[in-house]
């Protein structure tokens, strides 16, 4: 049987990742691929547990110990969830993955055994990826869709020099992966949905 292909969506607080999720979901239904939607950190019970620690506004814990609660959660998820689908043919679309550690805990919060351990997993948990779509826009953009939901999201609390630190370390760590896409989310919807559909669509054909 044909392996699955995976779809990782990374990017920026408030760059409209469950809009352009939710549309590459309704394209693939579109083309009866089979699939399944995941999140990070999420996917399993165990996972969504660790979500609302990770989360939480109240939680008061170190870049290491961030970074480890994201890969037990992505470890079981990755395991269980994502291999099992793609190894039955399905695609996986993923909201957010190991970079989002690279960058949150790595790079942002400057801590060298975050980027340690990245660099030691990354060829493991990156073998399978098929695409990734890197969501980007001006960080005014991003926060006025964040205080337009009013989220109370730790991460999306931070203000804006978090979020620039955030978007300069994305570009550094994509600047060369083949399989990175930038999607700008500050332009017409409809321009970066067509270009979502056109690799979506390099990828079927592959």
């Amino acid at each position: 049987m044909k392996k699955g292909k995976f779809i990782v969506f990374e990017g920026n607080e408030g760059t409209g990742k469950t809009t352009h999720i939710t549309f590459a979901s309704n394209y693939l239904k579109s083309k009866d691929i089979s699939h399944i939607i995941t999140r990070e950190p999420g996917g399993t019970p165990l996972g969504e547990k660790i979500r609302e620690i990770l989360l939480d506004s109240n939680s008061k814990l170190d870049a290491i110990s961030e970074a480890l609660l994201f890969y037990s959660s992505r470890i079981v998820n990755y395991n269980t969830i994502i291999l099992e689908a793609l190894n039955k043919g399905d695609y996986v679309i993923c909201d957010r993955f190991h970079y989002s550690t690279l960058v949150y805990q790595g790079m942002v919060q400057k801590n060298d055994q975050v980027i340690s351990l990245h660099n030691t997993l990354d060829s493991y948990f990156s073998k399978d990826i098929s695409k990734i779509f890197f969501l980007d826009s001006e960080i005014s953009s991003c926060l006025q869709r964040i205080n337009r939901r009013g989220s109370t999201d730790k991460f999306e609390k931070q203000g804006e020099e978090f979020l620039v630190a955030v978007r300069d370390s994305y570009h550094k760590i994509f600047k060369d992966n083949s399989k990175v896409t930038i999607i700008r989310t500050d332009n017409k919807r409809e321009v970066a949905e067509n270009l979502i559909r056109k690799e979506i669509d390099k990828i079927i054909n592959e």
